[in-house]
């Protein structure tokens, strides 16, 4: 899907022309005649953008586009103003209103349909680049995070280390200090893990049995849980034999506590449900062989419009969200030869499936140490 436009036209003629022009060039068009239905239905369509007429039955479109503009909810909807040729008063009252640019309404449809590209183009790298800069700030302050922690745990696991080595083999000593060294060991590994998930640059990609790496993700977020909140129990089965898949098991973890995290948010703003399911298994698309991890929930599932837009970036459906979780999860995947999919469940709930590819479809992985990020997680 090209984009989803909304024109706000009270000329039936004038809405079918544009009409005409968007859905030939693959937009998905909706209309609204009044003022006042345009705003509700910016609300509710959360359209990619919004060609807008100066003159209204209920309103001008000017204060349209002020309402719509000082409204967080809907400001960042580009605005493109439909004018009179040559009423240079009209395009300043517009632009002065907010509207991001202006056309007239005889302008060739070319024009038209190059000036709305534009408008959506621009605002995708608007965003894109927001969240860029998010993710800049979360990883300087994870960065200096992780690194307060290594220290200490160098330490701990350095001197556990010398413990085993001047303790005999029969002294129950032992039984204390192989848990040190284990626990030290997987917290070395999920810190690695956390790095991975802001890391800059390509995943670094393993030969991974992917069991383990998501009990380690559904383990973390449990844990990591406020128990003050709304009890939604989360289960996890994976099935036996599965293939090994190449992955960056960090950034895969990233992708599956996203998943985790937008389940258990939809539970709790809805107060629909109180189970999350994460199933690993294989499945076969097209004769390919793939893992799929399905992370599913019993909450009240994801409106049909919005199922085409949900992997974009800043869109949301919760009123607290921020709108790039999801598209990130996608982009993580992507670049690990996978894909992120999404569907609502008959029985009530949205379904969000991870694919990745079985690790005998892909080059050998790179060599790295077997406590590096993506190395799989270590069992305590």
């Amino acid at each position: 899907m090209v984009g989803a436009v909304l024109i706000v036209d009270d000329s039936s003629a004038d809405r079918a022309l544009f009409r005409t022009i968007l859905t030939r060039a693959g937009f998905t068009v909706h209309e609204a005649c009044r003022g006042l239905e345009a705003i509700a239905r910016v609300k509710e369509l959360r359209p990619h953008a919004i060609v807008l007429d100066v003159n209204l039955p209920d309103t001008d479109g000017h204060s349209v586009c002020r309402a719509l503009k000082s409204d967080v909810e809907t400001a960042g909807v580009p605005v493109l103003m439909l004018t009179v040729r040559d009423n240079d008063a009209d395009v300043l009252a517009g632009l002065e209103a907010g509207a991001d640019d202006y056309v007239a309404k005889d302008s060739d449809p070319q024009i038209v349909l190059a000036r709305v590209r534009r408008l959506i183009q621009f605002r995708q790298l608007a965003t894109v680049a927001v969240l860029n800069e998010h993710l800049v700030q979360v990883g300087r302050l994870l960065a200096g995070i992780v690194h307060e922690i290594r220290g200490p745990l160098a330490v701990i696991r350095g001197s556990a280390e010398l413990m085993r080595l001047q303790t005999a083999p029969n002294d129950a000593s032992l039984q204390w200090i192989e848990p040190i060294l284990r626990s030290a060991k997987l917290l070395q590994v999920r810190l690695e893990h956390l790095m991975a998930t802001v890391r800059s640059g390509p995943s670094i990609l393993n030969v991974v049995d992917p069991c383990p790496i998501v009990i380690e993700a559904t383990d973390l977020f449990s844990k990591g849980t406020d128990p003050r909140g709304m009890k939604v129990a989360v289960e996890s089965s994976c099935e036996q034999g599965l293939p090994t898949i190449k992955i960056d098991g960090g950034r895969l973890i990233q992708v599956i506590l996203s998943l985790l995290g937008n389940a258990h948010e939809a539970i709790c703003q809805s107060r629909v449900g109180s189970r999350i399911t994460v199933l690993t298994g294989i499945a076969y698309d097209e004769g390919e062989e793939w893992v799929t991890i399905a992370v599913s929930d019993d909450g009240p599932g994801i409106p049909e419009a919005f199922l085409e837009r949900i992997f974009e970036p800043f869109f949301t459906t919760k009123d607290a969200g921020s709108g790039y979780g999801l598209y990130l999860a996608s982009e993580i995947l992507k670049e690990m030869n996978g894909r992120l999919t999404v569907s609502n469940l008959s029985e009530g709930g949205a379904c969000f499936t991870v694919w990745l590819p079985v690790a005998s479809r892909e080059q050998p992985a790179r060599t790295e140490s077997s406590e590096r990020a993506g190395s799989g997680a270590i069992k305590p």
